[in-house]
């Protein structure tokens, strides 16, 4: 891809995007997000950012976003506990206890590399862009020490084309960097000479150069087995750095062997590429509560410090309203404060039913817990059974969209890394799937197990009238199928060999004790005989001792 083809394809983008859909975003900018950057100025030191955003007279959509985001991180991407697990799509795989192993173990360490990574941290902004703007944009890649590495690129910097599954096909990143800083990025040796020149000038750490960040698909064999270590220049994709103006290469063109920038958006806009949010429904009930809560303060300020009305004749001098001000007056009864009538019981109730109408938009009416009493461990699972309902399309979003491209590609970055365990030769070809645990996904899963259990009971109750019915359970898959959506680790399950080998030794442990037990029940039956016949012969014979002593 040559990069004036980069260039057009950019700015087609970038003018495509102005209007409608960027107003829609400084809007939210202003009022839900208010420190993520302007959408339109260019800051060049730490004092060009505005601390001070007076636009805002209420933060009610402030807090509702960030806590809709924090409950996206800590129900699906929890940094407290592993979130996901590694599934093979065969079922007879899962039941084989050393490829779970071993695949558990490959989950593990994907997982230990993420938390040693500064994913949590960059999911978070992500989270909140996804809840602001509707749109997000999160990128993976492997830094000089081969660790993971992830970036928030910023709403207003990323562009992308989709591709027929509505997935990125190309993307995008609009970079304003001093000569200073691409001198620092690529090296003197693989700048064009202006930026050399630039940087040597004192306005060379202040004036900004505007460079279009291109990753783009490459032509390739459809059998390149992108499991093993292939040069840069034959991957999948393609990558440039390249000066809007001038058009030159910053660097060389570099490769990846899967699109690391992942786009999700909270509900798809009809006809657009980019998404809405609970910030873009709730916009117009943002701006009216910052509207009438401006309103209300301006005219609680005229209540406590009320203008005045003065007869023209009364005053001797101009009046000084001012702390321990003194004004001469010739009529005292000439003087008064203006009432100015404020109704401020509508303008809370407004303000009110505003603040409930935007709390629901964010969810925070639903999600929510009780503060007390303490909700029991049923409300607590009826509450995320609720979240899941609620969020579910969300969800499902950011698992297509987000995280499944993003575990597969740290999955794939590991093991070409050697940082894996050494895969099973029967296992080369098998494919994967991915298995969420947060509180969320757990509370879809809890319900089958819960399902599950619910009819193991009631089939135990109806076995006692019809025995008959206890052939329909499989009961290894039965418990297996639970241990599994519980969560239960492989390691803590036998393997079926392991169980057959102990069912065999409970089996001939029943069968010796039968044998030992029809054994004695024959000695004791001898010894009865034997007693009996003695018993007989003395009844018959009488006592030979008898006879002789007679």
């Amino acid at each position: 891809m040559d990069n004036a083809d980069i260039i057009k394809r950019f700015e087609a983008l970038e003018g495509e995007r102005k209007g409608s859909v960027e107003g829609i975003w400084d809007e939210i900018e202003k009022f839900v997000l208010p420190l993520r950057g302007d959408f339109y100025s260019t800051l060049n030191s730490e004092g060009e950012v505005d601390w001070r955003r007076r636009e805002i007279y209420d933060s009610t959509a402030v807090f509702a976003c960030q806590s809709l985001a924090a409950s996206l991180q800590g129900n699906l991407t929890s940094p407290s506990q592993k979130w996901f697990d590694l599934r093979f799509r065969d079922d007879e795989l899962n039941e084989n206890d050393a490829a779970m192993e071993w695949l558990e173990d490959c989950s593990d360490r994907v997982y230990q590399a993420l938390n040693e990574s500064n994913f949590d941290i960059e999911i978070a902004e992500a989270y909140l862009d996804l809840t602001g703007f509707g749109t997000s944009t999160l990128t993976e890649e492997v830094d000089e020490d081969g660790k993971l590495l992830f970036s928030a690129v910023p709403v207003r910097e990323g562009f992308f084309e989709e591709s027929h599954k509505k997935q990125v096909y190309r993307f995008y990143r609009r970079l304003q960097w001093t000569a200073t800083q691409i001198i620092s990025k690529f090296g003197e040796e693989k700048v064009p000479e202006k930026i050399r020149k630039l940087a040597d000038t004192p306005d060379g750490s202040t004036q900004t150069q505007t460079i279009i960040f291109c990753i783009y698909p490459r032509d390739v064999p459809a059998d390149l087995d992108v499991t093993k270590p292939i040069a840069e220049k034959s991957r999948p994709f393609g990558y440039k750095y390249v000066l809007k103006v001038g058009q030159e290469t910053l660097g060389e063109e570099g490769g990846y062997y899967e699109m690391p920038s992942f786009v999700s958006r909270w509900r798809k806009t009809a006809g657009s590429r980019w998404g809405h949010s609970p910030a873009t429904v709730a916009l117009a009930d943002i701006l009216m509560l910052n509207q009438v809560k401006e309103a209300t303060i301006e005219a609680a300020g005229k209540a406590i410090d009320p203008a005045s009305l003065v007869l023209e004749s009364a005053l001797l001098s101009d009046l000084d309203l001012q702390r321990g001000g003194r004004t001469v007056v010739n009529d005292i009864d000439g003087v008064r404060p203006y009432e100015s009538g404020t109704q401020f019981d509508v303008a809370n109730m407004e303000i009110s039913m505003l603040v409930d109408s935007i709390r629901k938009a964010f969810f925070q009416d639903q999600l929510e817990l009780k503060e007390s009493p303490a909700m029991t461990a049923t409300e607590v699972n009826v509450r995320y059974e609720l979240m899941q309902r609620l969020l579910g399309p969300t969800l499902g979003r950011l698992k297509t969209d987000l995280l499944d491209p993003l575990i597969q590609r740290s999955f794939n970055i590991l093991y070409r890394a050697g940082m894996l365990k050494e895969m099973p030769r029967e296992l080369t070809a098998a494919p994967l799937d991915i298995e969420y645990n947060g509180p969320l996904p757990r509370a879809q899963q809890s319900d089958t197990a819960m399902a599950i259990e619910r009819w193991l009971m009631g089939l135990g109750e109806m076995a006692q009238v019809f025995p008959e019915a206890l052939d329909l359970v499989d009961v290894d898959k039965a418990v297996r199928t639970i241990a599994t959506l519980r969560g239960v680790p492989a390691k803590a399950l036998r393997s079926d060999e392991e169980i057959a080998q102990k069912r065999n030794q409970r089996n001939e442990e029943m069968q010796m004790a039968k044998t030992l037990q029809a054994a004695q029940g024959a000695g004791d039956a001898m010894k009865a005989v034997g007693d009996g016949a003695q018993s007989l012969t003395a009844i018959e014979g009488g006592d030979p001792m008898e006879g002789e002593a007679a």
